[in-house]
């Protein structure tokens, strides 16, 4: 998805630039993969639902998991796995091509609106934001004695 040229160009000129959000947040190029592959599979996933004609909930009681697990599944929560996707995208009956078109193929969906491409965008950058939340640890903020609290 593109920014309308015009609007790119008024805020150029108000002082803001533009990077990819990979550079933006500082991921490796690993990490950034990892959520790429991550998107382009929830879509496989998804599809493969759709295709089958089947809700959330009967896709989940397919692969013997709940329905909240699988809506987890498809939209991106971080506690997801990229071998749990994997391992239900064939559940769903997807092939070893399919998965692996899906991840080649991948920005978008094939056949999917520029509404659809930005939800995707937003998916992404809300994955990333939590990616690097991950791996930073927070500080501990230091342990006072009793002295130093009744001071």
């Amino acid at each position: 998805m593109t920014m309308d040229p015009q609007k790119k160009a008024r805020l150029e000129a108000a002082g803001f630039t533009f990077t990819t959000v990979s550079e933006w947040l500082g991921l490796a190029q690993a990490e950034s993969h990892r959520i790429e592959i991550g998107l382009a599979l929830r879509f496989l996933l998804r599809g493969l639902r759709k295709r089958a004609g089947l809700t959330q909930a009967q896709a989940a009681k397919k692969l013997k998991t709940s329905q909240s697990r699988f809506s987890k599944m498809e939209n991106g929560a971080p506690s997801v796995s990229l071998d749990l996707l994997i391992a239900s995208a064939l559940g769903l009956g997807a092939t070893f091509r399919e998965v692996g078109e899906a991840i080649a193929s991948w920005p978008g969906e094939p056949g999917a609106d520029d509404a659809g491409r930005e939800l995707a965008d937003r998916s992404a950058a809300t994955q990333m934001n939590a990616a690097r939340e991950a791996a930073q640890v927070p500080a501990r903020p230091p342990r006072r004695s009793r002295s130093a609290k009744a001071a």
